[in-house]
């Protein structure tokens, strides 16, 4: 008898140890390129905000090539969409194209960057990156809105 509660600790243990990254509200680099190509098919052209939310959806907010402000929820299992709202507005000039985006996130996964969380582009064309590390620690990146190069990173 008592060698079973010895027993039930590692094998609770090893239920909060496994790698669950969508239920932790974080994303892989291939899931989320999948998601991107889904915001490009959707209309989007520039991005504001990309985050994670309840670790089943993607928000994004930004601007389609019709001028829409838009701000578009959808699912991170295969890019459905979820809720949509859109207002007219024109797209300012710091806002970064999908293929910004795309190579701002390559060089915070080139910089150690394993799960991604969030993205966010200021008015100041600053890029702010958040996820985790490949040490599964939290991890900030700041970017350069010019070239796209990690200029620092703090890890929580």
């Amino acid at each position: 008898m008592k060698t079973l509660p010895l027993l039930m600790v590692p094998v609770a243990l090893i239920g909060f140890t496994s790698p669950v990254w969508a239920d932790d509200g974080q994303v892989e680099r291939s899931q989320l390129e999948s998601l991107l190509d889904k915001a490009d098919e959707y209309g989007f052209t520039h991005y504001e905000e990309i985050s994670m939310d309840d670790g089943d959806r993607l928000e994004l907010e930004g601007w389609g090539k019709d001028g829409w402000q838009l701000e578009v929820e959808m699912t991170v299992e295969d890019g459905s969409l979820i809720e949509e709202k859109r207002h007219k507005d024109q797209v300012p000039d710091w806002a970064l194209s999908g293929d910004e985006v795309r190579q701002a996130l390559n060089n915070a996964f080139d910089s150690d960057l394993q799960r991604f969380e969030k993205f966010e582009v200021d008015r100041d064309a600053s890029i702010e990156i958040e996820g985790y590390d490949t040490q599964n620690q939290e991890v900030e990146m700041r970017l350069d809105g010019n070239d796209f190069s990690v200029t620092g990173v703090e890890n929580d």
